[in-house]
């Protein structure tokens, strides 16, 4: 049971996010829309593999480095972590029916030049996660500018509407979503609780999207995961695509039941957002794909 082993781990995990907040630095890149910042976490000396994690909206990049996991998961992995700030804790993700907003396209194409002119970051081994807008953004620059990256995460989070074309190259994708969203609906449509915020492709026609990019073929049969807590109402199925091309690959973990919520994690309100499965770590799953690329 995930619950039961993190109880078990918290202290050895406490002390690794004190390590890692201590190692981490404050960047500031001069752009068109003003100062952006990034909290950076390198993984030693040299250029290392790196991953760049979005928050969600009204999030910060400070708050996600505490909360997701993504910091402690980055260090076992022996990656750098980088944590950018959205202008007015969000992205503009340019999905149809969103608000306009800065270039941040632009922000964090530079964000990238800029980690591998510092040697954090090497320039071969960048990576992308994003949670719920901050992956709607993480599949924007797939489309927009998936050279810079060796792979994509998201969780809670589907490609954006009216980004086509998408110019998306292979790339390894891990996508976690709940089937009962009430803010991202797996089904794809209105974003939000009442649906006005934008909308987004479903999950299906994501995967499709990138399974195409990557010459896969069909699904495999879904994968049961241990399921630890007989109260929680959710549980997983692992699903991968068959036949991906070398190096790339494309896997849902499909939470039957779950909310708008990071798995791992605690649900931030059940009650207008849905449960949290804690039968996987997000970031952990996500962390252990890039780091076998």
């Amino acid at each position: 049971m995930l619950s039961a082993r993190l109880s078990a781990t918290a202290p050895l995990l406490a002390l690794l996010l004190a390590t890692t907040a201590a190692r981490a630095g404050d960047l500031t890149l001069a752009t068109a829309d003003g100062p952006r910042h990034a909290i950076t976490v390198p993984a030693g000396s040299g250029p290392a593999p790196t991953v760049i994690v979005l928050h969600g909206a009204l999030g910060t990049g400070a708050g996600t480095l505490r909360s997701s996991g993504f910091a402690e998961a980055a260090a076992r992995h022996g990656f750098a972590a980088v944590f950018p700030d959205g202008l007015d804790r969000q992205w503009h993700d340019g999905r149809t029916g969103g608000h306009g907003g800065p270039d941040d396209v632009a922000f964090l194409t530079a964000l990238v030049g800029r980690l591998v002119a510092d040697h954090v970051a090497r320039p071969d081994r960048i990576y992308l996660a994003g949670i719920s807008n901050g992956g709607m953004m993480s599949f924007t620059m797939a489309c927009r500018a998936g050279d810079l990256f060796a792979g994509i995460g998201t969780v809670i989070a589907t490609m954006p509407a009216g980004i086509e074309p998408c110019r998306l190259k292979p790339l390894p994708l891990v996508m976690i979503n709940g089937t009962a969203d009430p803010m991202v609906p797996f089904a794809g449509g209105g974003v939000g609780l009442r649906g006005r915020r934008g909308q987004v492709w479903s999950v299906e026609r994501t995967l499709e999207l990138f399974a195409g990019a990557d010459g896969c073929g069909p699904a495999t049969a879904a994968e049961p995961i241990p399921h630890g807590d007989p109260a929680d109402p959710t549980h997983v199925l692992r699903i991968d695509r068959a036949g991906c091309q070398p190096g790339t690959g494309v896997t849902l973990y499909r939470i039957e039941g779950g909310g708008h919520a990071l798995p791992g994690r605690p649900a931030l309100s059940r009650v207008l957002l849905g449960p949290s499965n804690q039968d996987i770590a997000s970031a952990e799953v996500i962390m252990a794909v890039f780091a076998r690329r």
